[in-house]
């Protein structure tokens, strides 16, 4: 059984891009859903990494949607008050907890939807959605907004994945048919010296 960082990592996750608080904060994420994670593998040993995977990311990503709705009008209005006490440049340095996990979150469960191949359609719904909760105030589509950044990361996640799903599968078929090779390489051997 691999761990969880493991198969993460294998679905390409270190090819994605995260500023430097994005990744401490990713450190930190990554030790607890390996927790969790490890904990499933065992209550479930027959069942499949990846379908594991993609369990724990949807369960996860639906906890910190909760989480983030639940807090989002507390957040306005305390940003508000900070943007009228210290001004916006000064206020834009207060982060909000729940949106920065809220995002890795997405960053992850997308990168696990295109591994498992899941289709485009309804990742690219939840990947405007997504986008639209963070940034309620910038458009997306053909602009430069934070919302449309974000959207397109998201989207970067989900390709990243079903890329790296489309190269592990093609290493397996390489790998099977280079041992199907050698098998007829050796059947071929055994034919012509055994007459």
């Amino acid at each position: 059984m691999s761990s969880f960082s493991q198969q993460l990592t294998a679905m390409g996750l270190r090819s994605l891009d995260f500023n430097q608080a994005e990744n401490a904060s990713l450190d930190v994420l990554l030790s607890q859903l390996e927790t969790e994670f490890s904990s499933l593998q065992q209550q479930r040993p027959n069942s499949k990494g990846d379908d594991l995977l993609l369990g724990l990311m949807t369960k996860t990503h639906l906890s910190a949607l909760e989480q983030y709705q639940s807090t989002e009008s507390q957040s306005h209005a305390m940003n508000d008050l900070f943007v009228q006490q210290l001004g916006k440049e000064h206020a834009a340095r207060f982060d909000n907890q729940h949106h920065g996990h809220f995002l890795l979150v997405t960053h992850l469960w997308m990168l696990v939807l295109g591994y498992q191949q899941i289709d485009l359609s309804y990742v690219a719904d939840h990947a405007q959605s997504s986008a639209s909760l963070l940034f309620p105030d910038d458009a997306t589509g053909p602009s430069h907004s934070r919302a449309e950044q974000t959207r397109r990361r998201f989207m970067q996640a989900y390709y990243q994945g079903k890329a790296s799903a489309r190269d592990n599968a093609r290493g397996t078929e390489q790998n099977t048919s280079s041992v199907s090779f050698i098998n007829s390489l050796r059947g071929w051997f055994q034919r012509i010296f055994h007459r």
